[in-house]
């Protein structure tokens, strides 16, 4: 007999315990979900404007020294705006850092929440290609 009552199966107590660890669980992993969400927009949107500010460099960087895209001063894409929410610009310096050199700041920019809205990629173009 005494085989028996070691043997009696799982009780109310024991179920109800489990089932709050299950939903204790449940409710923290819910609770990450928008954090989750947020960083991953983030990503997705710096990799895009990382993206588009490197096409714009390669874009500048192909096109001859006196293009109007390379005069110095600071110029708008006129496809803004790009991919539904990104604005792409680009400054130009004449003779910097040496003379018949143009440094160029390509910058896209995006709404968002976080201070981290923009990417700026620098390059230096010059005039002996």
């Amino acid at each position: 007999m005494n085989t028996l009552k070691s043997q009696r199966g799982i009780g109310l107590v024991e179920i109800v315990v489990a089932m709050l660890v299950f939903a204790v669980g449940i409710v923290a992993a819910l609770r990450t979900l928008p954090d989750s969400n947020t960083a991953t927009s983030r990503a997705r949107n710096i990799t895009i404007a990382t993206n588009l500010a490197q096409e714009q460099i390669e874009r500048l960087m192909g096109a001859p020294f006196t293009d109007a895209a390379l005069a110095a001063g600071v110029h708008n894409d006129p496809a803004n705006p790009l991919e539904r929410h990104f604005t792409r610009s680009w400054r130009v310096v004449d003779d910097s850092p040496l003379s018949g050199m143009k440094q160029i700041a390509v910058t896209v920019s995006f709404n968002s929440g976080s201070a981290d809205s923009s990417v700026t990629m620098n390059t230096l173009l010059t005039s002996r290609r």
